[in-house]
């Protein structure tokens, strides 16, 4: 059975302890591989990485505390997923009518501002540490073409292109870490200070709140065969692990010059020397803008899907051939505006960091459809695995 409204029509049965939506598009492990992949932005640069001021132990021990904070602000989230077989954006329009719109209008207002901070520091990065005094535009409007053609394959062209660039992605990484690992010392890595609690909460605290691909599980809920619950921890283990090992490999290697370094994993390649490959900066550079790609498609996709959940059924085929150009544009507009004003981009990360974004689309929004669904009885109850709601 299912339920069809005017703007939402899938149908849904339990399975592998989750639902399962006639809309499917990729697997669970497919969802995998793109949140990875997406979360490894992250690595790459010291402003988003380095959450603690330095890469000792207090932000060896901040990365679990992060996983935790994770599961705890997205359980909201999920229980509202569950009980109405739904994505959150299409549970919140289920529970509370038109007022639910709220939901797909915040979290595509916080994409759009996230995929405009990728294209951004991805401009940057190659401007100041590949190709000094080049045009930061060029590398603006081209990333944003190349992602506005990639959205139009659709959600499975961009899994795909997710497996292709892990591969690489590994390959990268094992690489790097086999060519500075015999350079790692552990006195270099910084002892707890006197304020290491504190540092530890705060440093689990950015992490999450700088973890939009959590935000991107839940919009992605619908798009997704069984097993979703699993494929959420093997991601936060898997991402966890990658943040451990960079962290771990900056701090004894690079010592106190990692944290003066805007790009401490690019140095990384820059000093890795495996055999007769001395330098893998090369590699790494198509590596990180193909993860800033992915990253940058991804956010662009799911805007034009949760923006046409806002919209009549009658309406949605007839905007959604101007919607992706239209919201490149202004991803391009707004990635350029950080360009001329880098306060702009210190401002927007400082947003991130506070964690209200997350927060909003991973517990407070959630809660309040709960409790609408409850009122107007539009949950499912515990008993029941299936059928109508």
């Amino acid at each position: 059975g299912g339920l069809c409204t005017s703007r939402i029509c899938a149908a849904a049965t339990c399975k592998g302890g989750g639902f399962v939506l006639k809309s499917t598009q990729i697997s669970s492990a497919q969802l995998v591989f793109l949140l990875f992949l997406y979360h490894s932005f992250n690595m790459f640069t010291a402003e988003a990485h380095n959450v603690t001021g330095n890469y000792g132990l207090p932000h060896l021990l901040a990365i679990p505390a992060a996983v935790l904070l994770q599961a705890l602000v997205v359980l909201p989230a999920w229980i509202l997923a569950w009980k109405c077989r739904r994505g959150p954006a299409e549970a919140a329009l289920w529970t509370m009518g038109k007022a639910g719109v709220i939901y797909p209008l915040a979290s595509s207002l916080y994409l759009l501002w996230v995929m405009a901070f990728t294209v951004y520091s991805m401009s940057d990065f190659m401007v100041n540490a590949i190709y000094p005094g080049s045009a930061r535009m060029f590398f603006i409007v081209t990333m944003i073409l190349g992602a506005l053609y990639a959205a139009y394959l659709g959600l499975e062209g961009i899994a795909r292109a997710a497996f292709i660039i892990f591969a690489l992605f590994l390959l990268s990484l094992l690489l790097t870490f086999g060519g500075v690992m015999d350079r790692a010392h552990l006195i270099n890595i910084h002892p707890f200070p006197d304020n290491s609690f504190q540092l530890v909460m705060e440093g689990a605290w950015k992490i999450m709140s700088r973890s939009s691909g959590i935000v991107i599980y839940l919009l992605l809920l619908p798009y997704v065969g069984p097993y979703k619950k699993r494929g959420f921890w093997i991601t936060l283990a898997s991402i966890a692990a990658l943040m451990e090992a960079v962290t771990f490999l900056v701090s004894s290697v690079l010592g106190d010059l990692g944290r003066t370094e805007a790009y401490p994993f690019f140095m990384l390649t820059t000093v890795a020397e495996v055999s007769i490959l001395q330098r893998m900066d090369a590699l790494h550079v198509a590596v990180w803008v193909m993860v800033s790609f992915l990253r940058i498609t991804l956010c662009l996709w799911l805007v034009r899907q949760q923006l046409l959940l806002c919209l009549p059924l009658k309406q949605q085929a007839a905007k959604n051939k101007w919607l992706l150009p239209v919201l490149a544009a202004i991803a391009l507009l707004l990635a350029a505006a950080m360009n001329e004003n880098r306060d702009l981009s210190s401002q927007t990360l400082a947003v991130f960091t506070t964690g209200v974004p997350i927060l909003l689309l991973g517990a407070v929004f959630p809660l309040v459809c709960l409790i609408a669904g409850g009122i107007r009885k539009r949950l499912i109850p515990k008993n029941q695995e299936g059928g109508e709601s």
